[in-house]
């Protein structure tokens, strides 16, 4: 037996197929499947044993990330790890599918998919960060992550419980879309509930439509005269569905609400959560959805990785005379960019700091979104920071690493000017126009 071994697993619903690779891709186990049961998994920790009793010294184990069908592996080898020379990591899908990509594979199937995994494992163990099993390791943020994710859930149906209505309310009461131009106000669904059409709110009148919370008098006068303008006739059943989706629009707003009081004080005394609450801009309640998101720090070796892991990180792509133009990749964990936000518009009012960087940005000629993508990637690389050093937030270690970057970043400039050291910059090469504009340009400054 080798003594390194690379365990490609393949992860599918309830069960997940295996294949065993050297160093140099060899096949050392062929491909068996297990199911993700407990006898399926007693079964892989024997085989594990029985590699190492053969002269196996390391087993280095990607699973892909499959939205939770590789929990129950990845707990099984993480708990293995604490006897064994195992490491376990979670791989990006995205990055696998590349490789089977560049190898030109023409068939996709479980067992080749196990393959891709472990050629993985050995072809790029650089981009790999195998996971470190601490004694006392705290999983309280994961647990909260998974009821957070319910909550998002019930955000999300929200969402399309409201669209829905806009829909219904465009086509058969139109006239009160006005008041929907941020969203449909909690007093309009209320009103829906009661009176879901021009017609009702008529045979209602003012008085009836006061006792609603929300609706003044001179509101029920407006809405009295939109009403007379319909010329709309809805039957019941519209009007039973108008009724409906607006009351259940109403119980999840409550749901919502009753789920955070119940998720947030959980957590809001956490060391983590007073750390990063110590940045201006990021209330308690946002302090802690990062933290459910980010979990643990030392999971990411970098603020790099971290900005990567959550998409925040600018793309830039350039080939030939062609350059593509910096924006936000998207390409990572989505959830914590609406928290981000909302963090970042907060803090370009109160935080010195962001609001300078925001105002530095729209100098340059950004917009407000694009702005804001660079405000929110600076406020995620500062709560990196202050949870790395375990420290408050402190505006002058802050000026002092932006100091230094800017200094890194010269450095890094003028290396790039080393490209033609081996010949002058000329614009009398055969290249194209715009190229030939730009060294041009060069030469002259």
């Amino acid at each position: 037996m080798q003594p390194k071994g690379f365990l490609g697993i393949d992860v599918s619903k309830g069960y997940a197929d295996f294949l065993l690779l050297d160093e140099h891709k060899g096949v050392l186990e062929e491909g068996f499947q297990l199911d993700d049961t407990l006898a399926g998994r007693q079964q892989l920790t024997i085989l594990i044993q029985e590699w190492f009793s053969k002269g196996m010294k390391a087993l280095y184990c990607g699973v892909e990330s499959t939205g939770g069908y590789e929990n129950n592996w990845y707990s099984l080898l993480k708990n293995v790890s604490k006897q064994m020379n195992v490491q376990v990591v979670r791989l990006n899908a995205r990055a696998v599918k590349a490789v089977s990509e560049a190898s030109l594979k023409r068939t996709i199937t479980d067992a080749v998919s196990a393959y891709n995994i472990g050629s993985y494992l050995i072809s790029f163990p650089e981009k790999i960060t195998y996971t470190q099993v601490e004694a006392g390791q705290n999983n309280a943020f994961k647990e909260g992550r998974q009821h957070y994710s319910y909550i998002r859930m019930q955000i999300k149906q929200k969402v399309q419980l409201n669209n829905q209505l806009e829909k219904l309310l465009y086509q058969h009461f139109g006239e009160i879309l006005l008041y929907c131009r941020h969203g449909i106000p909690g007093w309009l669904l209320r009103m829906l509930t009661r009176y879901p059409c021009a017609e009702a709110v008529l045979k209602a009148g003012i008085r009836n439509l006061c006792d609603i919370k929300g609706i003044s008098a001179a509101k029920a006068q407006a809405l009295i005269k939109k009403s007379n303008q319909s010329v709309q006739k809805i039957n019941r059943q519209i009007q039973h569905v108008i009724a409906v989706t607006a009351k259940e629009i109403l119980h999840k707003e409550q749901l919502i609400h009753r789920e955070k009081a119940i998720l947030i004080p959980q957590y809001q005394h956490a060391e983590e959560v007073k750390i990063v609450d110590s940045i201006k801009g990021i209330a308690v309640e946002s302090a802690v959805l990062i933290m459910l998101e980010i979990e643990d720090i030392s999971r990411f070796e970098r603020s790099k990785k971290m900005t990567a892991y959550f998409g925040v990180h600018p793309t830039f792509k350039q080939s030939g005379d062609g350059t593509w133009g910096s924006h936000m990749s998207k390409k990572g964990r989505g959830e914590i960019r609406a928290v981000l936000y909302m963090a970042a518009l907060s803090g370009i009012r109160c935080n010195p700091i962001l609001k300078q960087l925001y105002a530095r940005m729209r100098t340059k000629g950004m917009k407000h979104y694009q702005a804001m993508g660079v405000v929110m990637h600076k406020l995620l690389r500062i709560i990196y920071g202050v949870l790395k050093n375990k420290t408050n937030f402190d505006p002058r270690i802050d000026e002092e690493n932006t100091r230094k970057a800017t200094e890194k970043q010269k450095e890094q400039n003028s290396s790039e000017q080393k490209k033609y050291r081996y010949q002058i910059e000329s614009a009398e090469a055969p290249i194209s126009r715009r190229a030939a504009q730009k060294r041009k340009k060069q030469i002259a400054s």
